[in-house]
């Protein structure tokens, strides 16, 4: 097998190959969307408080939602799930359009929409992650994942530095179109696909059901030691992104072009990292990886915060968006080798609360931190954390991969099939 066939695996289902093609237009749009929205905060506030305000809002939905999300997945139909949320989503990006072209868009009204978002997407991301074993075999989900984050990350490489150059030509408008636009082929997906779902466990309540999920992640040491690294690195680590159009603008002095090429730095790196996890074909070791990308990211982070020189800037994102990816994707796909079929919506609910529901607090505190410290300041504060988290998390490598190592054999000897959902 070559290196592109191997890297390329689940690309043999095509249930998946659409799957991630047409995500990969969706996500496009979304970073079209994303950035753009950045950029008019910052041009009708001014204000690094309210940059973090507005993220703070649009994530926060996933803190109080993502576990009941996981509940949602394990329950009902997650093809229905996902038709449900980006309907939705494209619901607010008919609005957000409507309300710029009318010419009286004003930055509550971008705060009300980036919290109906939000809560789109905390039912969005639990679905959308569990959806990917019904679309390959339990031999290509690694795979699958890693690819799935190589698209994303692509998406976000293409998306903000296209809406650089629309923004700079074309105002925030035609972004905001785009997005909306971005969605149909999804969804024309989504109601056509033919896959088999798994039937839902019969329970008495919705929390008893989260409890079940809740009590088997905190059992599972590596599965909780994830989750805490992924906590810590989303509150004080990622936080800093929501400060990009200070540094692009105030600091690096180089306007909404400069915000797109910087962020699309950091998504040329996450493709890398994805690619790498793509290609490797075992979870076990992945924590020895994901140990060394935490202390190289927040090493970087320090140093970014201090760059005044663009070129250092950029390749220093690069080197984040490259760990990040394996940080994230990482433990990712590792808690879902570690997760029996019938909890892995509980246990990827609460994955997405560590890497969504906690940014919006890290968003919020780095907003403020950089309001009366400066952004440099800020984004620093955070790095040290997060290097302190690094070196916990080394230390306990050793041990939790021995422990990682008892859950998925004890998967395999229940015999957990994933080939018996796909069509």
């Amino acid at each position: 097998m070559s290196i592109v066939e191997n890297i390329t695996r689940a690309f043999k289902h095509k249930n998946y190959r659409n799957f991630f093609f047409w995500q990969f237009l969706s996500f496009t749009g979304t970073w079209l969307q994303n950035t753009a929205q950045s950029w008019l905060i910052y041009r009708l506030t001014g204000s690094a408080l309210f940059l973090g305000l507005v993220s703070f809002a649009s994530s926060l939905p996933a803190l109080i939602l993502a576990p009941i999300s996981g509940v949602t997945a394990d329950r009902f139909n997650r093809r229905d799930i996902l038709l449900t949320t980006q309907i939705l989503c494209v619901i607010q990006g008919v609005i957000l359009s409507a309300l710029f072209f009318s010419g009286h868009i004003n930055k509550w009204q971008i705060l009300i929409l980036a919290i109906f978002l939000g809560m789109a997407n905390s039912f969005d991301v639990t679905a959308r992650q569990t959806f990917i074993p019904l679309l390959v075999t339990k031999g290509d989900l690694l795979n699958a994942i890693a690819l799935n984050s190589s698209m994303f990350n692509a998406a976000r490489i293409i998306g903000p530095a296209l809406a650089g150059i629309l923004i700079s030509k074309y105002g925030e408008g035609v972004c905001f179109i785009l997005n909306v636009l971005s969605y149909l082929p999804f969804i024309v997906f989504l109601f056509l696909v033919n896959i088999k779902e798994q039937k839902a466990k019969e329970f008495t309540s919705s929390l008893a059901h989260l409890k079940e999920g809740i009590s088997f992640a905190w059992n599972a040491l590596p599965i909780r030691n994830l989750l805490l690294l992924l906590g810590i690195y989303s509150l004080f680590g990622m936080s800093f992104t929501t400060l990009m159009p200070i540094f692009s603008d105030q600091i690096l002095h180089k306007g909404a072009k400069g915000l797109g090429i910087l962020m699309g730095a950091s998504g040329i790196g996450a493709v890398v990292g994805a690619l790498f996890l793509a290609s490797r074909e075992k979870v076990l070791g992945i924590k020895k990886i994901i140990a060394l990308c935490s202390v190289v990211s927040s090493i970087c982070i320090f140093i970014f915060a201090f760059s005044k020189i663009y070129l250092l800037s950029i390749s220093l994102l690069t080197i984040i968006g490259f760990c990040s990816i394996i940080i994230i994707s990482g433990s990712n796909t590792a808690m879902q080798a570690m997760s029996p079929d019938n909890l892995r919506g509980r246990v990827i609910g609460l994955f997405s609360m560590m890497f969504m529901g906690i940014f919006p607090l890290g968003s919020l505190t780095v907003g403020f931190l950089a309001h009366m410290l400066g952004a440099p300041i800020a984004v620093s504060i955070g790095a040290v954390i997060c290097f302190l988290m690094a070196i916990y998390f080394s230390m306990k490598v050793p041990m939790l991969t021995k422990k990682a190592k008892e859950l998925i054999c004890t998967q395999e000897r229940a015999g957990i099939v994933i080939e018996e959902q796909i069509s």
